[in-house]
């Protein structure tokens, strides 16, 4: 089964948005994409591997979120609701910290991978390119092997 490309960006623009430095945190060493705009074998071998990890901590977090929702007897779409955050505030500081640990396992899964967040994200834009035609379809086989709907 073949990965639809819109999945592909999809899946890189969702971990792409969440690029915000903590105070106090060093800025990242700026990537620098090829000049030629060609994806190599290494790039293409850490770009899976941090999906694969993402995905771990997305499902990860997901059940978090779950059994937070299911402790405090609520849906999980009240987490998003304001107005009942602030009338309960140890629900509100729960959910925070799951987003920290979120944001945490987030980078951790980059680094563990071998690649920054922005090289991750040009890989994924790369990938929509005619250039990478051959490795846009790499990338799907064995994504298609690691995530299992």
């Amino acid at each position: 089964m073949r990965l639809p490309l819109v999945y592909i960006v999809v899946l890189f623009l969702l971990w792409g948005c969440s690029n915000e430095e903590s105070p106090g945190e060093k800025p990242a060493k700026k990537y620098v994409p090829p000049a030629d705009g060609r994806i190599t074998q290494e790039m293409v071998d850490a770009y899976v591997m941090a999906s694969k990890y993402v995905m771990e901590a997305i499902t990860n977090y997901q059940k978090a979120v779950e059994e937070l929702a299911q402790r405090h007897k609520i849906s999980s779409d009240m987490l998003s609701d304001s107005t009942y955050l602030a009338k309960h505030p140890e629900v509100k500081r729960s959910y925070e910290r799951l987003q920290e640990n979120w944001r945490q396992d987030e980078a951790d899964a980059y680094e563990k991978a071998g690649i920054g967040e922005e090289e991750f994200t040009w890989i994924g834009s790369a990938l929509t390119d005619t250039l990478n035609k051959d490795i846009q379809v790499q990338v799907e086989q064995r994504l298609a092997d690691i995530i299992k709907p």
